[in-house]
């Protein structure tokens, strides 16, 4: 008698546990389950909608903008490209230096509005790539060269900021001086002013050079690959 009305104590599983904080827990650790397939999946859809639907209903009534909006995307892409990913050649730089040098083609109102744009884009990338270190130096800088992580290692713990700058306006590994920006935690505000001041040096130079004298180097090398593949 004393065993049947004896309470017996049930086995749940943690899951159904009544604690409030674990409930708490529960909830917290399936929002955070979501939260990058769902980010991935809005990417990849966003992707496909620009891809597969190239035009739509505002292309009719406004053309001229969503042509202007779609080449603000594909700059975008070029500078996250160019900026998260360690690549030999900036392909941001091989687009921008076909524009600076078309002078036929471009005016110099418009040089100057690309220029800025540019510095904002790659100055937002490089703050994605500063805030999230941890994850995009193992997804982008998993084969990078020791010698260039080092290099740059030394010269951030070194120089600090000033550093950052001349990573940002010349041809040193700009990506690799990001991610260790944010492992060495930099200070934020002046990351940022380093990197946007770098880029602009660099982009106007280059923009002002090829203004000037007058080169199309896409031409130049249209002609130097024909005389040598004939």
């Amino acid at each position: 008698m004393d065993r049947n009305n004896r309470v017996r104590k049930v086995n749940r599983p943690k899951y159904l546990s009544s604690s409030k904080k674990e409930n708490v827990k529960h909830i917290t650790l399936k929002q955070e389950s979501l939260y990058k397939p769902l980010l991935v999946t809005f990417a990849i859809f966003l992707f496909a909608m620009i891809i597969i639907f190239p035009t739509s209903i505002f292309d009719t009534m406004i053309p001229v903008q969503m042509q202007f909006l779609r080449r603000l995307v594909g700059w975008m892409s070029l500078s996250a490209t160019a900026t998260l990913l360690i690549l030999p050649v900036s392909v941001f730089d091989i687009e921008l230096i076909r524009i600076f040098s078309s002078a036929d083609l471009y005016s110099n109102w418009y040089v100057v509005f690309v220029v800025l744009f540019a510095v904002f884009s790659d100055t937002l990338f490089a703050f994605v790539g500063y805030r999230f270190t941890k994850t995009l130096r193992k997804l982008f800088a998993g084969k990078a060269k020791k010698a260039d992580i080092q290099k740059s290692n030394a010269n951030l713990q070194k120089y600090g900021n000033l550093g950052m700058f001349f990573f940002a306006c010349t041809p040193l590994p700009f990506t690799l001086a990001i991610y260790t920006a944010g492992a060495v935690r930099l200070k934020r505000r002046w990351f940022l002013i380093a990197v946007a001041s770098g880029r602009f040096v660099k982009y106007a130079v280059i923009a002002f050079l090829l203004r000037v004298f007058g080169i199309n180097l896409i031409s130049l090398g249209e002609t130097l690959f024909q005389s040598i593949f004939g």
